[in-house]
Parts: structure tokens; sequence; C-alpha cells
């Protein structure tokens, strides 16, 4: 016959409170955590890009494991990739201030009079809700949504261009809000991030690597060059070829006054000449009070 252990009343109560503090651990665990977190299953944004004059219909979605899925359903490519840890992590981080500064989400209007304009959905999925940010390419953005979408063009380059052949085109300024007369100075730089070199044409020797132009809020237009690189001095009329190593930048820096308030735009290429099969454009907004 076999012994059986009757558990004393003492026993029976430690044992619960255990168990009882154990499950308070837990909840208390759980409340701390912020409510963005990365699911390594589920989604933690999805992009859908749509519009323009040939109809693109794009859809990425971000995990939280670092993963990225890009669908074009226009041309029917499909890609997914793992990108690098501290990419996602910048990612992840934008993503949760962007929430942080309106956490209701917000859908902006495009310029009026704009046409053929591209629109933008981000979906951002937390634990118990999802938050939807919608613009176009001529909409006005704010500072918080800037930072995302300059990460996404990051992400998204690594999914279109050849693996070998990786260009990253950055413009590296200060702050996006200056008062009328203060000098604005900011960088620009081109990292091959592949393994094979870049080569492109010079239209002379005198050309810098990168076109860069100023659209005023009257529709004006200017060229700018970098520091100290005057482009009225004599200059051989000769294409120069030129290369960007696997792994290695070049970089430029800028400095322009503006004696206007007013919204203006930067638009920045890479490289400079316009018959290159390839060219890497990014563009900034910088506001004047």
């Amino acid at each position: 016959m076999g012994v059986i252990k009757v558990m004393s009343k003492e026993r029976i109560t430690i044992l619960v409170l255990f168990i009882l503090s154990l499950t308070m651990v837990q909840i208390f665990s759980i409340m701390k955590r912020d409510s963005f977190q990365p699911s390594i299953g589920e989604y933690v944004a999805k992009l859908n890009i749509s519009g323009g004059i040939a109809g693109m219909q794009i859809e990425v979605n971000y995990y939280g494991n670092g993963s990225v899925f890009y669908r074009n359903f226009r041309t029917n490519f499909e890609k997914s990739i793992q990108v690098p840890e501290n990419v996602s992590k910048e990612f992840f981080e934008r993503l949760k201030s962007l929430v942080e500064a309106y956490p209701k989400g917000f859908k902006l209007e495009p310029k009026p009079g704009s046409a053929d304009f591209f629109t933008y959905k981000l979906t951002i999925s937390l634990k118990d809700k999802e938050v939807s940010f919608e613009w176009t390419d001529t909409s006005e953005i704010m500072p918080e949504l800037y930072a995302v979408t300059q990460i996404i063009y990051k992400i998204n380059d690594m999914i279109v261009r050849p693996p070998k052949q990786e260009i990253i085109l950055t413009v590296l300024i200060d702050k996006y809000e200056y008062k009328v007369g203060e000098k604005v100075v900011f960088k620009v730089v081109a990292k091959n991030v592949g393994s094979e070199d870049f080569r492109y044409s010079s239209p002379t020797p005198c050309h810098p690597d990168f076109k860069v132009t100023i659209y005023f809020p009257d529709g004006k237009e200017i060229e700018i060059y970098p520091k100290d690189v005057p482009m009225g001095r004599p200059c051989i009329q000769v294409v120069e070829e030129r290369v960007l190593k696997g792994g290695e930048e070049k970089s430029s820096e800028y400095e322009y006054i503006f004696n206007i308030a007013g919204n203006y735009r930067v638009w920045v290429c890479f490289p400079y000449a316009q018959w290159a099969e390839e060219r890497w454009e990014k563009e900034i907004e910088i506001v004047v009070h």
C-alpha cells in the first residue's frame, strides 16, 4: 500500500504565496514594457506606395526580426532581405518617435495643383491597435515623418539595387529650420556598400561628383557647388572617368545663405552627369523663418 504524503497548511500557504509572487512579477514586467514591441512573426510596419504616371503598386512589410519583404504588384517583382541590425534598430526607434508624436496618425494632403504624385500609407502595428500615416511626395511633412522616410529609402535601396553594386546617397545636416540670413551647411555622401566598383563619367575634370539644386518657394531654382570649388575657372573640356570603389565613399560639403523666408527643397543627385545609366537621388526640405 503506497504512502500518501499530505502537505501541511504551512507548506501549502508558502507554495501559494510563491506562485502569486511569481505571477505578480510577470505582470509588472509586462506593464513596464513599451507598447511598441517589434514582433518576430508579425510585421511591425507596412508601407503601401501607389500612384504616379505608371500606376505603381508596391507593398513593403517590415518585421521585428529585421527581415523585409518587398512586392511590386505591377512588375511582379518580389524580394526578401535581412537588413543590418543597426539599420533595423534605427528604423524601430524612428517609428516609435513618430507614434509618440502622433498617436492617432494623420493624413497629409498633396500640394494644391500637383498631379501624378505618389501616395504613401505607413501602417504601424502596436500591441493593441494599428496606427496609419498617409502622405504624398508633394505633401509638407514634419521632422518625425521625414526621419522615418530617410531610413525607409535606405532600406528600399538595399532591396532594389543589385547586391554587388550598392550605392547609398545621404544628406547630412544638423537641422532643417533656419532663420533668414543664417548660413546653412550640409554634407552629401555617396557610399558604395557593395563589393563591386562603381564606374561613372564626369562632364569635365572640374565638375563635382554631385549635382545639387535648390528650389525656391517662388519656383526659382539654382545649382550650387561644393565649398571652395569655383566653377568659373578654366577647365579642359573632356569627359573624365571616375570610380567609387566597393566599401568606399565620396563626399562634398555645401553651404548657402537663405535671405527670404519660406520652404526650400534641396535636390541631390549622384553621379553628376545626366547621361549616367544609373543615378541616385535624394531630396530634403529646409524651412526658413
